[in-house]
């Protein structure tokens, strides 16, 4: 009987490997027909470009929504207008005016804006009357957000937010762009800081590096912690600023007198039995409401802008993502970092949550409308270290929060609380030989010891943490933060002393960064001196890292 021969027994193994074979070859001509599309998209962008028409619906939209974030002052003025009789007719004309002028004014810009990846810097030309060109070298960039409003997303469209270090406003603004586009851009802008040239074999070389590159991720947030941080950063004084003059308009005795509100009463009577203790727990749960009601907006906000709420590192690069409605893609060199700063507000106190900030050089930051700076949400303490870790090129390297600190001396107390006290005592020696009655010097004292109080509450939060590569401050009042400086990243201290200071050996020190100053005051001098020796340390090595 013949036996099988070799072909006949390998051949059920040739059919397999010529199908495993087909999908590598696909995925390699599909990276190939990706790498030449950028490689077109790179070549393409060396000459001047529009933006797409699909822009004036943006610049619409941002005009709108900057006219409207700024316009809180006005609430109060329409709101009293209306009361006394406002005509909504004008109120439709003007703002049919408005948005008139605001659509002109984008079709214009337009029309007139350009832009152009030159060598090693970015050129942006725009301008009605006059023609305005911005000149932004690759190694100034500090920041790029992409984004992707709702009304962008049917079309593969999206925004690039070019930030610079030092700017006051948006560098350049690229709305409307394909996907692909913007994506090449983002990525030469931020992987070509030090190039001289963009040549065809370069982009090749860098398009093949992004993919080959490895990207981390830091942290997730989850739909939860995203809540929490909505609930706790609610910032309830803006509600106050702008509830307060509208307050003022509302008949409240009405209100009081009302069939609802007397039954309302008349129920906390029975409830509590006319108990002073058991309605003060009622008056504080009923505020405890209003602040949750409020904070709803909060909640929901940040879910729509976080969520899902990530922070990758690609190379030397921070990236955060999320967006419900609007996606978000906010890019941050890792070397741009100046400060971190972590925050815990008095609602967060309960849930042991932080939000974690990455402060740069000082300027338009990541979150330009809120002044704020890029952010991590709702992290724990025992997470912060570990966070920390996953970017090994932080300055400083990975630092858990500090159990304790050393406190600023009492001076700084003592010679604050002597206002308050001196203040109530003329006061009170005034309202003495005015005949003034005894519910007067009550309030009177009253008001001095709360400042005391809070003083002293203020006080006890001063700090300081004097490590090897970096130094803490601790301060707040009834929530807390710490502010971690690196001494490599230090531009100047200054170190200021009274005459009660140099007697006491206590100094007030201000340690300058590219973000901001971060005060130190009432500390011992040998502490200050001990500042300026590990700072000038550090920067003597490599100075290129104050930026």
């Amino acid at each position: 009987m013949n036996k099988p021969s070799t072909a006949d027994n390998h051949q059920p193994h040739g059919t397999e490997a010529v199908v495993t074979v087909q999908p590598v070859d696909a995925a390699r001509s599909d990276i190939n027909h990706t790498l030449t599309d950028n490689i077109n998209i790179a070549s393409d962008l060396q000459q001047w470009q529009a933006l797409s028409a699909w822009s004036i619906v943006s610049n619409i939209f941002s005009t709108l929504k900057s006219i409207l974030s700024n316009g809180f002052a006005i609430v109060p003025i329409v709101y009293t207008g209306w009361k006394q009789g406002f005509d909504m007719q004008w109120g439709i004309l003007a703002s049919g005016i408005l948005l008139l002028l605001v659509t002109l004014l984008a079709i214009i810009e337009w029309r007139k804006f350009r832009f152009r990846l030159n060598n090693h810097q970015l050129e942006v030309k725009r301008g009605l009357l006059f023609t305005k060109k911005d000149e932004i070298p690759l190694s100034r960039i500090q920041n790029i957000r992409y984004e992707q409003p709702f009304y962008f997303k049917p079309l593969s469209l999206g925004t690039l937010v070019i930030e610079t270090a030092g700017s006051k406003n948006d560098e350049a603004h690229l709305a409307a762009l394909d996907t692909q586009q913007a994506q090449t851009l983002k990525r030469l802008l931020l992987n070509l800081p030090h190039a001289k040239t963009l040549s065809t074999s370069e982009h090749s070389q860098v398009n093949e590096q992004d993919s080959a590159d490895t990207s981390q991720t830091v942290v997730r947030k989850s739909l939860w912690d995203l809540v929490l941080f909505g609930f706790y950063q609610n910032n309830f004084i803006w509600f106050a600023v702008i509830a307060g003059p509208i307050a003022g308009q509302v008949n409240w005795d009405n209100i009081f007198d009302s069939p609802v509100a007397q039954q309302f009463w008349l129920w906390a009577q029975q409830q509590t039995h006319q108990n002073i203790g058991l309605q003060t727990i009622m008056v504080i749960v009923v505020l405890f409401g209003v602040y949750s009601l409020f904070s709803l907006i909060s909640i929901i906000a940040a879910i729509l802008k976080y969520h899902p709420y990530q922070l990758d590192k690609h190379d030397d690069t921070l990236q955060r993502s999320g967006g419900v409605i609007s996606h978000q893609q906010d890019a941050l060199a890792i070397r741009r970092i100046q400060l971190v700063h972590v925050q815990q507000p008095i609602i967060a106190r309960l849930f042991n949550r932080w939000t974690l900030y990455f402060k740069q050089v000082k300027g338009h930051e990541v979150e330009h409308k809120t002044k704020q700076h890029m952010l991590v949400p709702s992290v724990k303490s025992a997470e912060i270290e570990s966070l920390l870790a996953k970017i090994p090129h932080l300055s400083g390297g990975a630092s858990a929060l500090p159990n304790s600190y050393s406190p600023i001396h009492v001076n700084w107390l003592t010679r604050r609380i002597a206002l308050p006290l001196t203040l109530a005592s003329v006061i009170s020696i005034m309202g003495y030989y005015g005949n003034q009655s005894l519910g007067f010097f009550e309030v009177i004292w009253f008001a001095a010891i709360m400042v005391i109080v809070a003083l002293f509450i203020r006080y006890k939060q001063w700090g300081y943490v004097v490590a090897e590569q970096v130094i803490w401050q601790h301060s707040g009042f009834l929530g807390q933060q710490w502010k971690r400086v690196t001494f490599e990243k230090v531009q100047h201290v200054s170190i200021t002393q009274t005459q009660s200071q140099k007697q006491a050996k206590l100094a007030y020190v201000e340690v300058g960064l590219a973000s901001g100053s971060v005060v130190f005051p009432y500390i011992p001098i040998q502490v200050a001196e001990l500042i300026i020796t590990r700072s000038l340390n550090a920067t003597s090595h490599d100075n290129r890292n104050w930026i």
